[in-house]
């Protein structure tokens, strides 16, 4: 159900107030809501508008996205975005919604997973502001010229209105070893299709590299596109150059170890050897590798935020080809390797761990994120034997695939990228796993302690029903005499127990007793009836008579005095 953003399009205007910024993102934070900062960006990609945004430290990472937005000056209710809403991808097309370039918009983000909502973030936009990718290009390189062709849409945005001119400057960056060249072109707002641009007065049998870019006439930044070279044509003063310059010239960096490679050009005369340098923004050119046979050369020194140029040269005895140079800054040039994956199959899920690339020549275990902090990963699975692929883009090292089918086996790739810097790394090698039935680990040790638990109590429940068992049996086979209450009295005091302990005699005296006979109701009921004999003196019990001593006989007539036993003397 959407709600009433007016509110919220208040607060973005206030907090614009102070200084018109190309995105400010607070985040904004409803009940139930993620906190999670949403990193919203606008950037031209080839004419297009494109609204991405980056998830950091979000403790869930959404499966879906629903765009929403309104207009700064309307106050409008957000309204939803069609090519937006329940999306899967980071980022959005709006080209065809936001027309105006001089107003604020807002938009409204809401990320779930399934049907929970996770995040809800809120922005505001200045469509003025923004950063324009680098458009796609293509070079020719003749003798003394460079044709350089520049790719625009066959219709421009309307947000640009009927001169492109008043928003930005086409760019092209020209290199040639130690010198570096700027053109700036005029855009005219009708121009489609492609756009042709010579650069001449060129030097033949050197090598040029070209960048193309945008230059806002705003406070957009400024993103470079990256460097195609091509070695000019060898023109009639150079034909008696006797030994060939290497071809193909590039740099082959991964994870910041950087190779400089290149082709050995065709040569009749003899083997060449290469010499390559590097030159820094404040040191001169300094050999890296020294008339090498190999065609490639590890520039181990250089750091990764510098900016160098690098060449190489052919030699064969005393005499040397002219040097090819490319421009190299390892910050912005080195490709991602790809990360390394660990996955534990369960019945229905694949738990993944990923690890960032590890940065070559550096001391302890320095990965690629201590330099790209916004690292995530795009990860592409599918059922081994099908051709289908599904591919997603995770933030956190550890993530869960799940409802998946049991007992089938899939395939994952996963490649780190940084999307703020439009950089995409290698995707590593497939690592197939098979989903099954198994009980979690976890369960184990629950089931064993229950069994252990289980087990005890039978134990105990054995030991009772034996005990009972034998006090049954004992009672039934040898019933004992009871004893007159007087006498459980007396023994159950402690004290008492204690006197008629110290009372017995040791085993070395003469031990005296005198008889107790225990006079029961079926005796005196044999008096009153004469037809019973005279039974005086003798136990009428089924037991014998018990024997005690005289103190214990008197103790017995001081705690009942009820005359019930007689005790004869000797």
């Amino acid at each position: 159900m959407p709600l009433n953003y007016r509110a919220l399009a208040t607060c973005a205007l206030l907090w614009s107030l102070p200084v018109y910024m190309n995105l400010f993102d607070p985040s904004y934070s409803l009940n139930g809501f993620s906190e999670d900062f949403c990193g919203l960006k606008l950037t031209v990609q080839n004419f297009r508008l494109i609204l991405s945004w980056e998830l950091e430290n979000a403790s869930v990472v959404p499966t879906h996205y629903t765009l929403q937005y309104t207009v700064m000056s309307k106050l409008e209710d957000a309204k939803a975005i069609g090519n937006c809403t329940n999306i899967t991808s980071s980022f959005c097309d709006v080209t065809d919604v936001w027309e105006e370039m001089h107003e604020t918009y807002i938009p409204l983000l809401e990320g779930f997973r399934g049907n929970t909502a996770l995040l809800h973030c809120v922005g505001s936009v200045l469509a003025t502001n923004l950063s324009f990718e680098p458009p796609e290009f293509g070079i020719v390189g003749f003798t003394d010229h460079i044709n350089v062709t520049v790719t625009f849409p066959s219709v421009i945005p309307k947000i640009y209105g009927k001169d492109i001119s008043h928003h930005l400057s086409l760019v092209i960056k020209e290199h040639s070893e130690e010198m570096v060249r700027v053109h700036k072109l005029q855009i005219n707002g009708s121009i489609s299709g492609n756009f042709s641009h010579v650069i001449d007065n060129l030097i033949p049998n050197t090598n040029y590299c070209i960048s193309v870019y945008f230059e806002p006439k705003g406070v957009g930044k400024v993103i470079r596109s990256p460097l195609k070279c091509t070695l000019l044509q060898p023109g009639q003063e150079s034909a008696l150059v006797m030994v060939p310059p290497p071809e193909n010239v590039r740099m082959n960096s991964v994870n910041f170890k950087n190779i400089l490679q290149w082709e050995s050009p065709a040569f009749d005369k003899g083997n060449l050897t290469f010499t390559a340098q590097q030159k820094s923004s404040y040191r001169g050119f300094q050999n890296v590798c020294n008339s090498i046979i190999s065609t490639q050369c590890d520039f181990v020194g250089l750091s990764k935020y510098g900016n160098y140029t690098l060449r190489v040269r052919a030699e064969f005895a005393n005499e040397h080809s002219k040097w090819v140079a490319i421009p190299f800054s390892p910050e912005d040039d080195t490709l991602l390797g790809p990360p390394g994956i660990h996955i534990e199959a369960f019945a229905d899920s694949l738990h993944m761990h990923f690890s960032a690339p590890q940065v070559h020549n550096e001391p302890g275990t320095w990965t690629m994120k201590d330099f790209y902090p916004s690292l995530a990963y795009n990860v592409q699975y599918w059922k081994e034997g099908h051709a289908e692929k599904i591919q997603v883009t995770l933030q956190n090292e550890f993530e869960v695939l799940k409802n998946l089918e049991p007992w089938t086996t899939y395939c994952i790739q996963v490649q780190g990228i940084v999307p703020i810097r439009n950089k995409m790394g290698q995707w590593s090698e497939p690592v197939c796993e098979r989903t099954n039935d198994e009980t979690p680990p976890w369960i184990v040790p629950i089931i064993l302690m229950v069994s252990v638990f289980a087990g005890f109590l039978l134990l105990i429940g054995c030991f009772a029903l034996l005990w009972c068992i034998y006090k049954k049996t004992k009672y039934t086979l040898a019933p004992g005499n009871a004893l007159p209450q007087h006498l459980k009295e007396f023994l159950g005091h402690p004290h008492q127990s204690t006197r008629l302990f110290f009372s017995f005699p040791f085993s070395d005296e003469n031990e005296v007793f005198d008889k107790l006979s225990i006079i029961t109701e079926d005796c005196e009921s044999s008096k009153q009836n004469p037809s019973g004999g005279d039974n005086s003196g003798v136990p009428s019990g089924p037991g014998p008579p018990e024997i005690v001593s005289n103190e214990e006989t008197v103790s017995a007539d001081l705690e009942n005095p009820t005359p019930q036993m007689s005790v004869p003397e000797k």
